[in-house]
């Protein structure tokens, strides 16, 4: 029996509710509403045997040798360009931002990470 922290989502709703198996794996999926909250007992205690993770959390975890594996699959995904807010009054284009200072909620977020490095590389600000 592999315990497991995994969203609920449309794609992953049958996997939930026992619908569908596969033949010798055996999972426990802990209820987690919100997924975010299952990241940290993870990272810091290995509560689950598997765990659905924001890559800048995974990266995080390599960083200090937690031991996690990263497997190649995508559960919840979203292009990060809607998450970045200004006033109306504010510039919009890229270049604007270069050498300015974003604030960002948590560093262990994916979208901090993608606003405070990737965007910039993108966009070459």
């Amino acid at each position: 029996m592999l315990s497991a922290a995994i969203g609920r989502y449309a794609h992953t709703a049958a996997l939930l509710d026992g619908a569908v198996s596969a033949p010798g794996l055996r999972l426990e999926c802990a209820e987690v509403p919100v997924i975010s909250r299952a990241f940290a007992p993870m990272v810091r205690e290995g509560r689950y045997a598997i765990s659905e993770m924001a890559i800048a959390t995974w990266l995080q975890a390599r960083e200090h040798d937690k031991g996690l594996v990263l497997l190649p699959w995508a559960l919840a995904a979203r292009f990060q360009d809607s998450a970045m807010l200004c006033r109306a009054d504010a510039p919009l284009a890229p270049g604007a931002l270069a050498g300015k200072r974003v604030g960002v909620r948590a560093y262990s977020q994916t979208t901090g990470m993608w606003l405070r490095r990737i965007r910039p590389a993108e966009h070459r600000t």
